[in-house]
């Protein structure tokens, strides 16, 4: 937001005008995230750029967040697209998720995400390579379910997720995790207000003809404004998309497949059918 309203005026300029910065670097610094940034001097930048009150208000709200949110530091490895992901998540207005290999990794249990990172820790070559990643693994483990507090409380972000139906029947780490995922599904989608999530069924006229098996969008203030998409690729770095009409076309397509969904009173019974099916 900093960014786009300052425009191409130099920085230079800004400082003199908005003493309260102090200096170049740190304007820079509050434009990457490179500093914890004070609210008042926020507002103070965002008035000399003449943004609108409704931008200062949602620009202060995102901080207070944020500052909620502790600042755990992802694990060593991690892509620098993931990290970008990461920074600016707890900043989000609205999170839009589309799976159709696994559960998104902010809805999974310990035992579910357990099950996923020790099937790629099998297939290393030695067995001091999976020592190695073994002490990865509880580290990624440790991250991904501290990660998703950021759903929690009154000022979470909008998070929707679209689960291709496929996903319920894979089964990862067993009978008996598989089954306490899905139960957890089906309670995220019941008791969590600012979670939204919908299954798609494979009759469904978009199932299929995603753009990318696993994209995240991320909106962190308005409608037009700060977007990227995130396309995550299973245990490799991911690929961070910031090119407005590359978003436009990945929107799209997440567009699709969340009219294409089943509403939450149709997921919940999918959802359950599929529990069902292993408490037999």
């Amino acid at each position: 937001m900093l960014q786009q309203y300052r425009g191409g005026k130099p920085q230079a300029e800004v400082v003199a005008a908005v003493p309260e910065i102090g200096s170049v670097p740190t304007l820079s610094r509050y434009e990457n995230s490179g500093v914890e940034m004070k609210p008042e001097k926020v507002s103070a930048l965002l008035r000399y750029y003449g943004a609108p009150q409704k931008d200062i208000d949602e620009a202060l709200e995102c901080l207070a967040r944020a500052k909620q949110w502790p600042g755990w530091t992802p694990p060593a490895g991690s892509s620098e697209a993931f990290r970008a992901l990461y920074a600016v998540e707890s900043r989000a207005k609205i999170i839009r998720v589309y799976q159709e290999s696994n559960v998104p990794g902010m809805l999974q249990t310990r035992g579910y995400a357990k099950a996923l990172m020790r099937d790629f820790n099998r297939t290393q070559p030695d067995d001091g390579q999976q020592c190695k990643r073994q002490e990865e693994l509880e580290e990624r483990l440790e991250f991904r379910m501290r990660r998703q507090t950021l759903l929690d409380g009154d000022n979470a972000p909008m998070y929707e997720a679209v689960i291709a139906e496929p996903v319920l029947l894979m089964q990862r780490g067993g009978v008996l995790a598989h089954r306490e995922q899905l139960r957890h599904l089906y309670s995220v989608a019941e008791n969590k207000p600012r979670v939204r999530l919908r299954v798609l069924r494979g009759s469904a006229p978009s199932a299929g003809s995603a753009l990318h098996n696993a994209m995240t969008l991320i909106k962190p203030f308005d409608e037009e404004k700060g977007r990227f998409v995130y396309l995550e690729n299973r245990n490799r770095g991911g690929e961070l998309i910031t090119d407005e009409a590359e978003i436009e076309t990945y929107m799209a397509s997440l567009d699709d497949l969340w009219l294409d969904a089943c509403d939450k009173t149709e997921t919940m019974k999918v959802l359950k059918h599929y529990i069902d099916q292993l408490s037999d």
